[in-house]
């Protein structure tokens, strides 16, 4: 949570300071300075307080806490240390208010009239074990539960269509949530060192995907130094930004991507 709000804080900010140069240099060539500043710098809030108030509520939707985080991780692990567990999961799907029961084929749930696989696998999910679920499972979908599926083997499940769906650790993580069957805490909290530390905060602020807007931010910095008297502040700005997105594309760390609900919804 204390990443995200400083996420947000940092957006929030250069949109807020982005708005108030953009606005100061349109309004100081209609009125005196001092009115301009006033002018620009309430844009500039409003603007602030719109982009706070946008990403907050998104990403709070889409980014799981730390402390969920960490259950997530110890139900994974507890999870790989008991193979998955047929009957582990047809228990869960029934708590969850599923009619689910395990056989030879798999876990059926009724409801979706499928065929539930878990593979949790310290070695990772192979394409053997797809394999095994599509012909298993027979007419029937099947879902492969698992704690995360490399690509390949993602890029191999589409050639079935819609008979193989792969839910990874988030998916997992909701449904024995909901069913209320999270277990107790197995692995010990590591404590981060000084640079797990640093990495964590700056993670959130130096990503691919900032790249483009800081350069272009530091790009636009740098163009109105030359329409402005004020050319220092503009200049050192647009050289901040356009330094961030050449850090963001070297020594970024690709973000995990939050799939749907269980069952895709």
């Amino acid at each position: 949570m204390k990443r995200m709000l400083f996420s947000v804080f940092f957006d929030s900010f250069f949109t807020g300071f982005a708005s108030f140069l953009v606005l100061f240099v349109l309004f100081a060539a209609a009125m005196p300075v001092t009115a301009a500043v006033g002018c620009a710098l309430a844009g500039a809030l409003l603007a602030a307080a719109l982009c706070f108030y946008l990403l907050y509520g998104k990403r709070e939707k889409n980014t799981l806490s730390a402390e969920e985080t960490r259950k997530k991780e110890n139900l994974l692990f507890y999870l790989g240390v008991k193979g998955g567990g047929a009957l582990l999961f047809a228990k869960a799907f029934c708590a969850a208010g599923k009619t689910a029961a395990a056989t030879r084929k798999g876990v059926y749930v009724k409801e979706n009239d499928a065929y539930v696989y878990p593979v949790f696998s310290f070695d990772g999910v192979k394409k053997d074990d797809i394999c095994r679920a599509y012909i298993v499972s027979g007419s029937k979908k099947a879902y492969v539960f698992a704690p995360d599926f490399a690509p390949e083997v993602r890029a191999f499940a589409r050639a079935f269509g819609d008979k193989i769906a792969l839910l990874d650790g988030n998916a997992v993580y909701r449904l024995f949530k909901q069913a209320d069957m999270l277990p107790a805490e197995a692995l010990r909290e590591p404590a981060p060192t000084r640079k797990e530390k640093l990495r964590a905060l700056l993670k959130p602020v130096f990503t691919r995907k900032r790249a483009p807007k800081y350069f272009f931010f530091g790009m636009a910095f740098l163009l109105f130094s030359f329409l402005v008297p004020y050319k220092l502040y503009y200049i050192l700005f647009g050289t901040a930004l356009t330094l961030f997105s050449l850090v963001c594309l070297f020594f970024s760390v690709p973000a995990a991507k939050n799939e749907g609900d269980v069952f895709g919804a």
